[in-house]
């Protein structure tokens, strides 16, 4: 019995010693020169305009930059968002450009480690109908006229406009559940069954409406046994499902915090940990809203499930098969022996 105690034991540290390495991580790469701001939203109503600025700034010590500007369309790539630049000068508008409705200048100079400050501005026409519009400012090296515009300075603004009035709002849910990222060359994917542990949970959505949309809500993982968790926001930092985009938006079971360094500067970074799930059947329940202007008047409810049964737990419960099997056959053979030795008795009385 100590002997077996003692393989049953080794089996679950070698098999926990390989499940439980390490994973690196990859960063993203930045322009080593130019500095800007991501994204614009605004609410313009029509025949009324928005006039802001952009701060520009270059990273450079000794060089000083020259930018050329451009408003260019975008759409997507994939369903993780990724914007794709329509940057071809004979590219066809799309019907939600803001190409028409925003101007900035051309060109910019910024002296090195300076920034300096641009206007933009945004006037929607009289009558215009409501929806959304969205567009992205390109910034690159050189003039046109210095015949150098290059992208090793190259940056993007994403801008956005919401026009109020009678939209259609329509996000249509196409997937939920337990969901594994890319891994290498491992495309993404929901599963149902897995011995992987779950780091992701996920919905996809399609965007039917004419203007963007950004979902908010919960997700209730609930185990067969055991305490329910919430996961309370879905969409922390209100990623958008843009006008007919089918987007995948990916929660952590488990969120964790660390301190990184960025360009000098110590800041807070996030990242999906080990879940911490024990091996089991798990129910999942999606509670979305969505709406424009800060109204939450839509609402999309789904449910869903998965199995998680990682290899040492398959191995550990092959090995309790065996025990119960081996224990469970030497009581049976020594009943049935008994009963033979009573029955023998029986017989020569």
């Amino acid at each position: 019995m100590k002997r077996l105690k003692s393989i049953l034991l080794t089996a679950c540290a070698v098999v926990l010693g390989v499940t439980l390495l390490p994973v690196q991580q990859a960063s993203a790469a930045t322009s080593a020169a130019l500095s800007i701001t991501p994204k614009k939203s605004y609410t313009v109503e029509p025949g009324k305009s928005v006039k802001d600025t952009l701060v520009i700034r270059n990273l450079d010590e000794a060089e000083k930059l020259d930018l050329t500007l451009r408003v260019v369309d975008f759409t997507y790539t994939d369903e993780g968002g990724t914007p794709k630049l329509m940057l071809a000068e004979d590219a066809p508008q799309t019907t939600w450009s803001l190409k028409p409705f925003l101007t900035v200048p051309k060109t910019v100079s910024v002296a090195p480690k300076q920034s300096t400050t641009i206007d933009m501005n945004v006037a929607i026409p009289a009558n215009h109908g409501a929806g959304s519009y969205y567009s992205a400012i390109v910034y690159s090296s050189g003039t046109p006229e210095e015949g150098n515009v290059g992208l090793s300075a190259s940056g993007v603004t994403l801008a956005f406009v919401n026009i109020p009035g009678e939209v259609k709002e329509e996000l249509k849910l196409e997937k939920f559940g337990a969901y594994l990222p890319v891994e290498g060359k491992k495309p993404a994917s929901y599963v149902y069954f897995t011995a992987e542990n779950p780091k992701n949970v996920a919905y996809t959505l399609k965007n039917n409406g004419n203007v963007t949309e950004a979902p908010v809500g919960s997700i209730t993982v609930k185990p067969l046994f055991g305490k329910e968790r919430v996961i309370q926001d879905v969409n922390p930092s209100q990623s958008l499902a843009l006008i007919g985009q089918t987007r995948t938006y990916a929660a952590c079971f488990k969120l964790e915090s660390s301190e990184v360094e960025f360009q000098g500067s110590r800041t807070q970074s996030s990242a999906c940990a080990n879940s911490d799930l024990w091996p089991g059947f798990y129910k999942l329940d999606l509670n979305l809203f969505y709406g424009q202007n800060g109204n939450r008047t839509q609402d999309i409810q789904s449910s869903s499930w998965f199995i998680y049964f990682p290899v040492w737990a398959i191995i550990v419960l092959i090995l309790a098969l065996i025990v119960i099997g081996f224990f469970g056959y030497r009581a049976y053979s020594s009943a049935r022996n008994k009963f033979g030795k009573s029955k023998k008795l029986s017989h020569r009385k």
